[in-house]
């Protein structure tokens, strides 16, 4: 591997992490990176762990004085990568000998986004037989592609790109949560390739930036929002009106007999999209700018289904929904997989 690689590792009180996933790349089989250590302000000593545990030049360390979250982090630290290869690699990892070999090889081809085979701890064995995607309300959505090299956007575990071709990997106002999505539509949009590396192996142990529920169910809602309305039209929009209203009045629902969404953090979400209307239609001109490709090709490999689960009553939700779609003309995924 002869192009160099610039892999940033962003960490916030991931302390407990931090061997397992420094000694996993640090033993990488290739060895032409260097390590962008980005501390989000962390207070468990995170820092003083690295600089005494691990003596390599190919570490730098910055040191933020604020946490500026996932999207913040990483594109702070872009700005101080020496080479165009860029990897964003959560803390809460190890990765296998040959990760960085496969995921640089993936990229030879320009204009090209990829990720890599992120096996995390907690989630069924079944749900890795295959890609998920993505619902036209911004919810993943698991086992949708028929091929497993097939992906909709990259793992924000572990993805590479190109800082010639990506200066600037996400949007700062997403702070966390969906930053891999909104980073993946652009990509797309821009006509982009987005590689799911197989052989490019990860395993995630999850949970090392965990916050309170309040406020993840506050980003998540806020950014799901964020990536529909900034990325797709309004007629696209106006028909999914009755489905984008039945579910966040089901998500409200839920947030009252669920641990895993704050009914708080729903309310605070929904009450900032509509006050900020305004730098959201900003953001979609933005956007507008850089789009190369139809808006079709990009839903045609999204998904009609609302839940994961395959029971009969989410089959029944799910079988509607994408009869609803075909009702206001909408073709996704599905409509391609039983076309002949």
């Amino acid at each position: 591997m002869a192009e160099g690689v610039s892999i940033i590792i962003l960490n916030f009180n991931g302390k407990q992490f931090l061997q397992n996933c420094f000694d996993s790349v640090l033993n990488q089989s290739c060895k032409n990176f260097e390590i962008i250590f980005f501390d989000n302000s962390s207070t468990d000593g995170s820092i003083e762990f690295v600089k005494n545990n691990f003596k390599d030049d190919r570490i730098k360390i910055i040191e933020s004085k604020t946490n500026l979250g996932f999207a913040g982090g990483n594109n702070a630290a872009v700005k101080q990568a020496k080479n165009d290869l860029v990897v964003l690699l959560n803390n809460d990892i190890e990765a296998d000998k040959d990760w960085l070999l496969h995921l640089v090889n993936a990229v030879k081809e320009k204009n090209t986004v990829a990720s890599s085979y992120v096996i995390t701890e907690g989630i069924n064995p079944k749900y890795y037989e295959t890609n998920g995607s993505v619902s036209y309300l911004m919810y993943n959505v698991m086992n949708i592609f028929e091929n497993i090299e097939d992906e909709f956007y990259p793992n924000g575990c572990s993805l590479i790109f190109r800082k010639s071709e990506i200066p600037v990997p996400f949007d700062p106002d997403y702070f966390y949560y969906s930053e891999d999505l909104s980073l993946g539509l652009r990509a797309r949009f821009m006509g982009m390739k987005v590689k799911f590396v197989r052989e490019s192996v990860i395993n995630h142990y999850g949970g090392g930036s965990s916050g309170a529920s309040s406020m993840k169910t506050f980003y998540r809602e806020r950014n799901r929002l964020l990536n529909l309305y900034t990325f797709f039209s309004l007629w696209f929009i106006i028909r999914l009106l009755p489905l984008i209203s039945l579910v966040k009045t089901a998500k409200l629902f839920q947030s009252l007999f669920s641990k895993n969404v704050s009914f708080w953090g729903a309310m605070k979400a929904y009450f900032w999209f509509y006050f900020h209307i305004p730098s959201v239609l900003k953001k979609r001109k933005e956007i507008n700018k850089i789009k190369k490709v139809p808006e079709n090709e990009i839903i045609r490999y999204m998904t009609s289904k609302l839940l994961n689960h395959e029971t009969p009553f989410s089959k029944f939700i799910n079988n509607l929904s994408y009869v609803y779609s075909r009702i206001v003309g909408i073709k996704p995924i599905e409509y391609y997989q039983k076309t002949p």
